[in-house]
């Protein structure tokens, strides 16, 4: 064999001992790749094969498992109290903290009828947070029920305090009316000792309206702000020396009105003493 022959096999040899260095270069880079792909696939698979068993599997079996361990329930607790809402809750918090239907809670809560809002939140890992916002009293309607902002009449929780809030009265297909004129009078007077303390409508009488002060006002059945306008107007005037004396204020005339005054109390006199 020439010098030539054995060169050219020699550059042969080195030629597949670097292909064969590449490729197990390759191969060595590719490893890495393919056993993180591999990891990737088995961890779905077993998280998969997890939430299709956690589906399946019974309530009761679940509820072990992630049982609620903390309930926390916050409100302004004026028409409805803690005990209720965790009342409405019971139900489904015996379900576990996975399987705690949010949205079922929240309806629960909102056909409480001083219930106007409901907010329903987990907290990891075994809590739920509830809040809820109650209907705003607007005034008193009879002895058992309180008119709403809404325009609803609701019971009147027992034991809840009412504070200042004016006292309404009438038909309750009247309501709406009702409440319109009590809206309009409280926005007149706003003076102290002018507020509303009571107002009632029926359809012999027409308005009749208790402000704070004591004053009684009759006011007819028609063009009731004007009515009461001229009083202010009185009071401010030729009325203004003797308020603290008027008892009522009948406004149903024309161009007048007709004031009635307190009666005055006086102390009987004592006998003199004989001598």
């Amino acid at each position: 064999m020439g010098k030539a022959q054995r060169a050219h096999q020699i550059a042969q040899r080195g030629a597949r001992r670097i292909a064969d260095n590449r490729e197990g270069e390759s191969r060595s880079r590719l490893l890495p790749l393919l056993l993180a792909i591999a990891a990737i696939a088995l961890l779905a698979g077993l998280s998969y094969t997890g939430l299709w068993l956690w589906q399946r599997a019974p309530v009761a079996e679940l509820s072990r498992v992630d049982a609620l361990e903390h309930v926390r329930v916050k409100g302004p607790f004026r028409a409805v109290n803690q005990r209720e809402v965790e009342e409405i809750l019971l139900p489904f918090l015996q379900r576990g903290f996975f399987s705690l239907d949010i949205g079922a809670i929240r309806e629960a809560l909102l056909q409480h009828p001083w219930i106007v809002g409901a907010s329903v939140s987990r907290r990891w890992p075994r809590g739920v947070e509830v809040q809820v916002e109650e209907a705003r009293p607007l005034a008193v309607w009879g002895k058992d029920k309180l008119l709403v902002a809404s325009g609803e009449l609701l019971p009147r929780p027992p034991g809840m305090h009412t504070g200042r809030l004016p006292e309404l009265a009438g038909d309750e297909e009247l309501v709406e009316r009702i409440m319109s004129q009590y809206r309009a009078l409280a926005g007149l007077l706003t003076t102290r000792d002018m507020e509303v303390k009571r107002l009632s409508f029926d359809d012999l009488a027409g308005w009749h309206l208790e402000l704070v002060s004591g004053v009684e006002l009759h006011l007819g059945h028609d063009e009731l702000l004007e009515r009461v306008n001229r009083f202010l107007s009185l009071s401010r005037g030729v009325l203004a020396p003797h308020l603290e004396k008027i008892a009522r204020v009948d406004t149903r005339y024309s161009n007048a009105v007709a004031v009635r005054f307190r009666e005055q109390k006086t102390e009987a006199k004592k006998p003199k003493a004989e001598e």
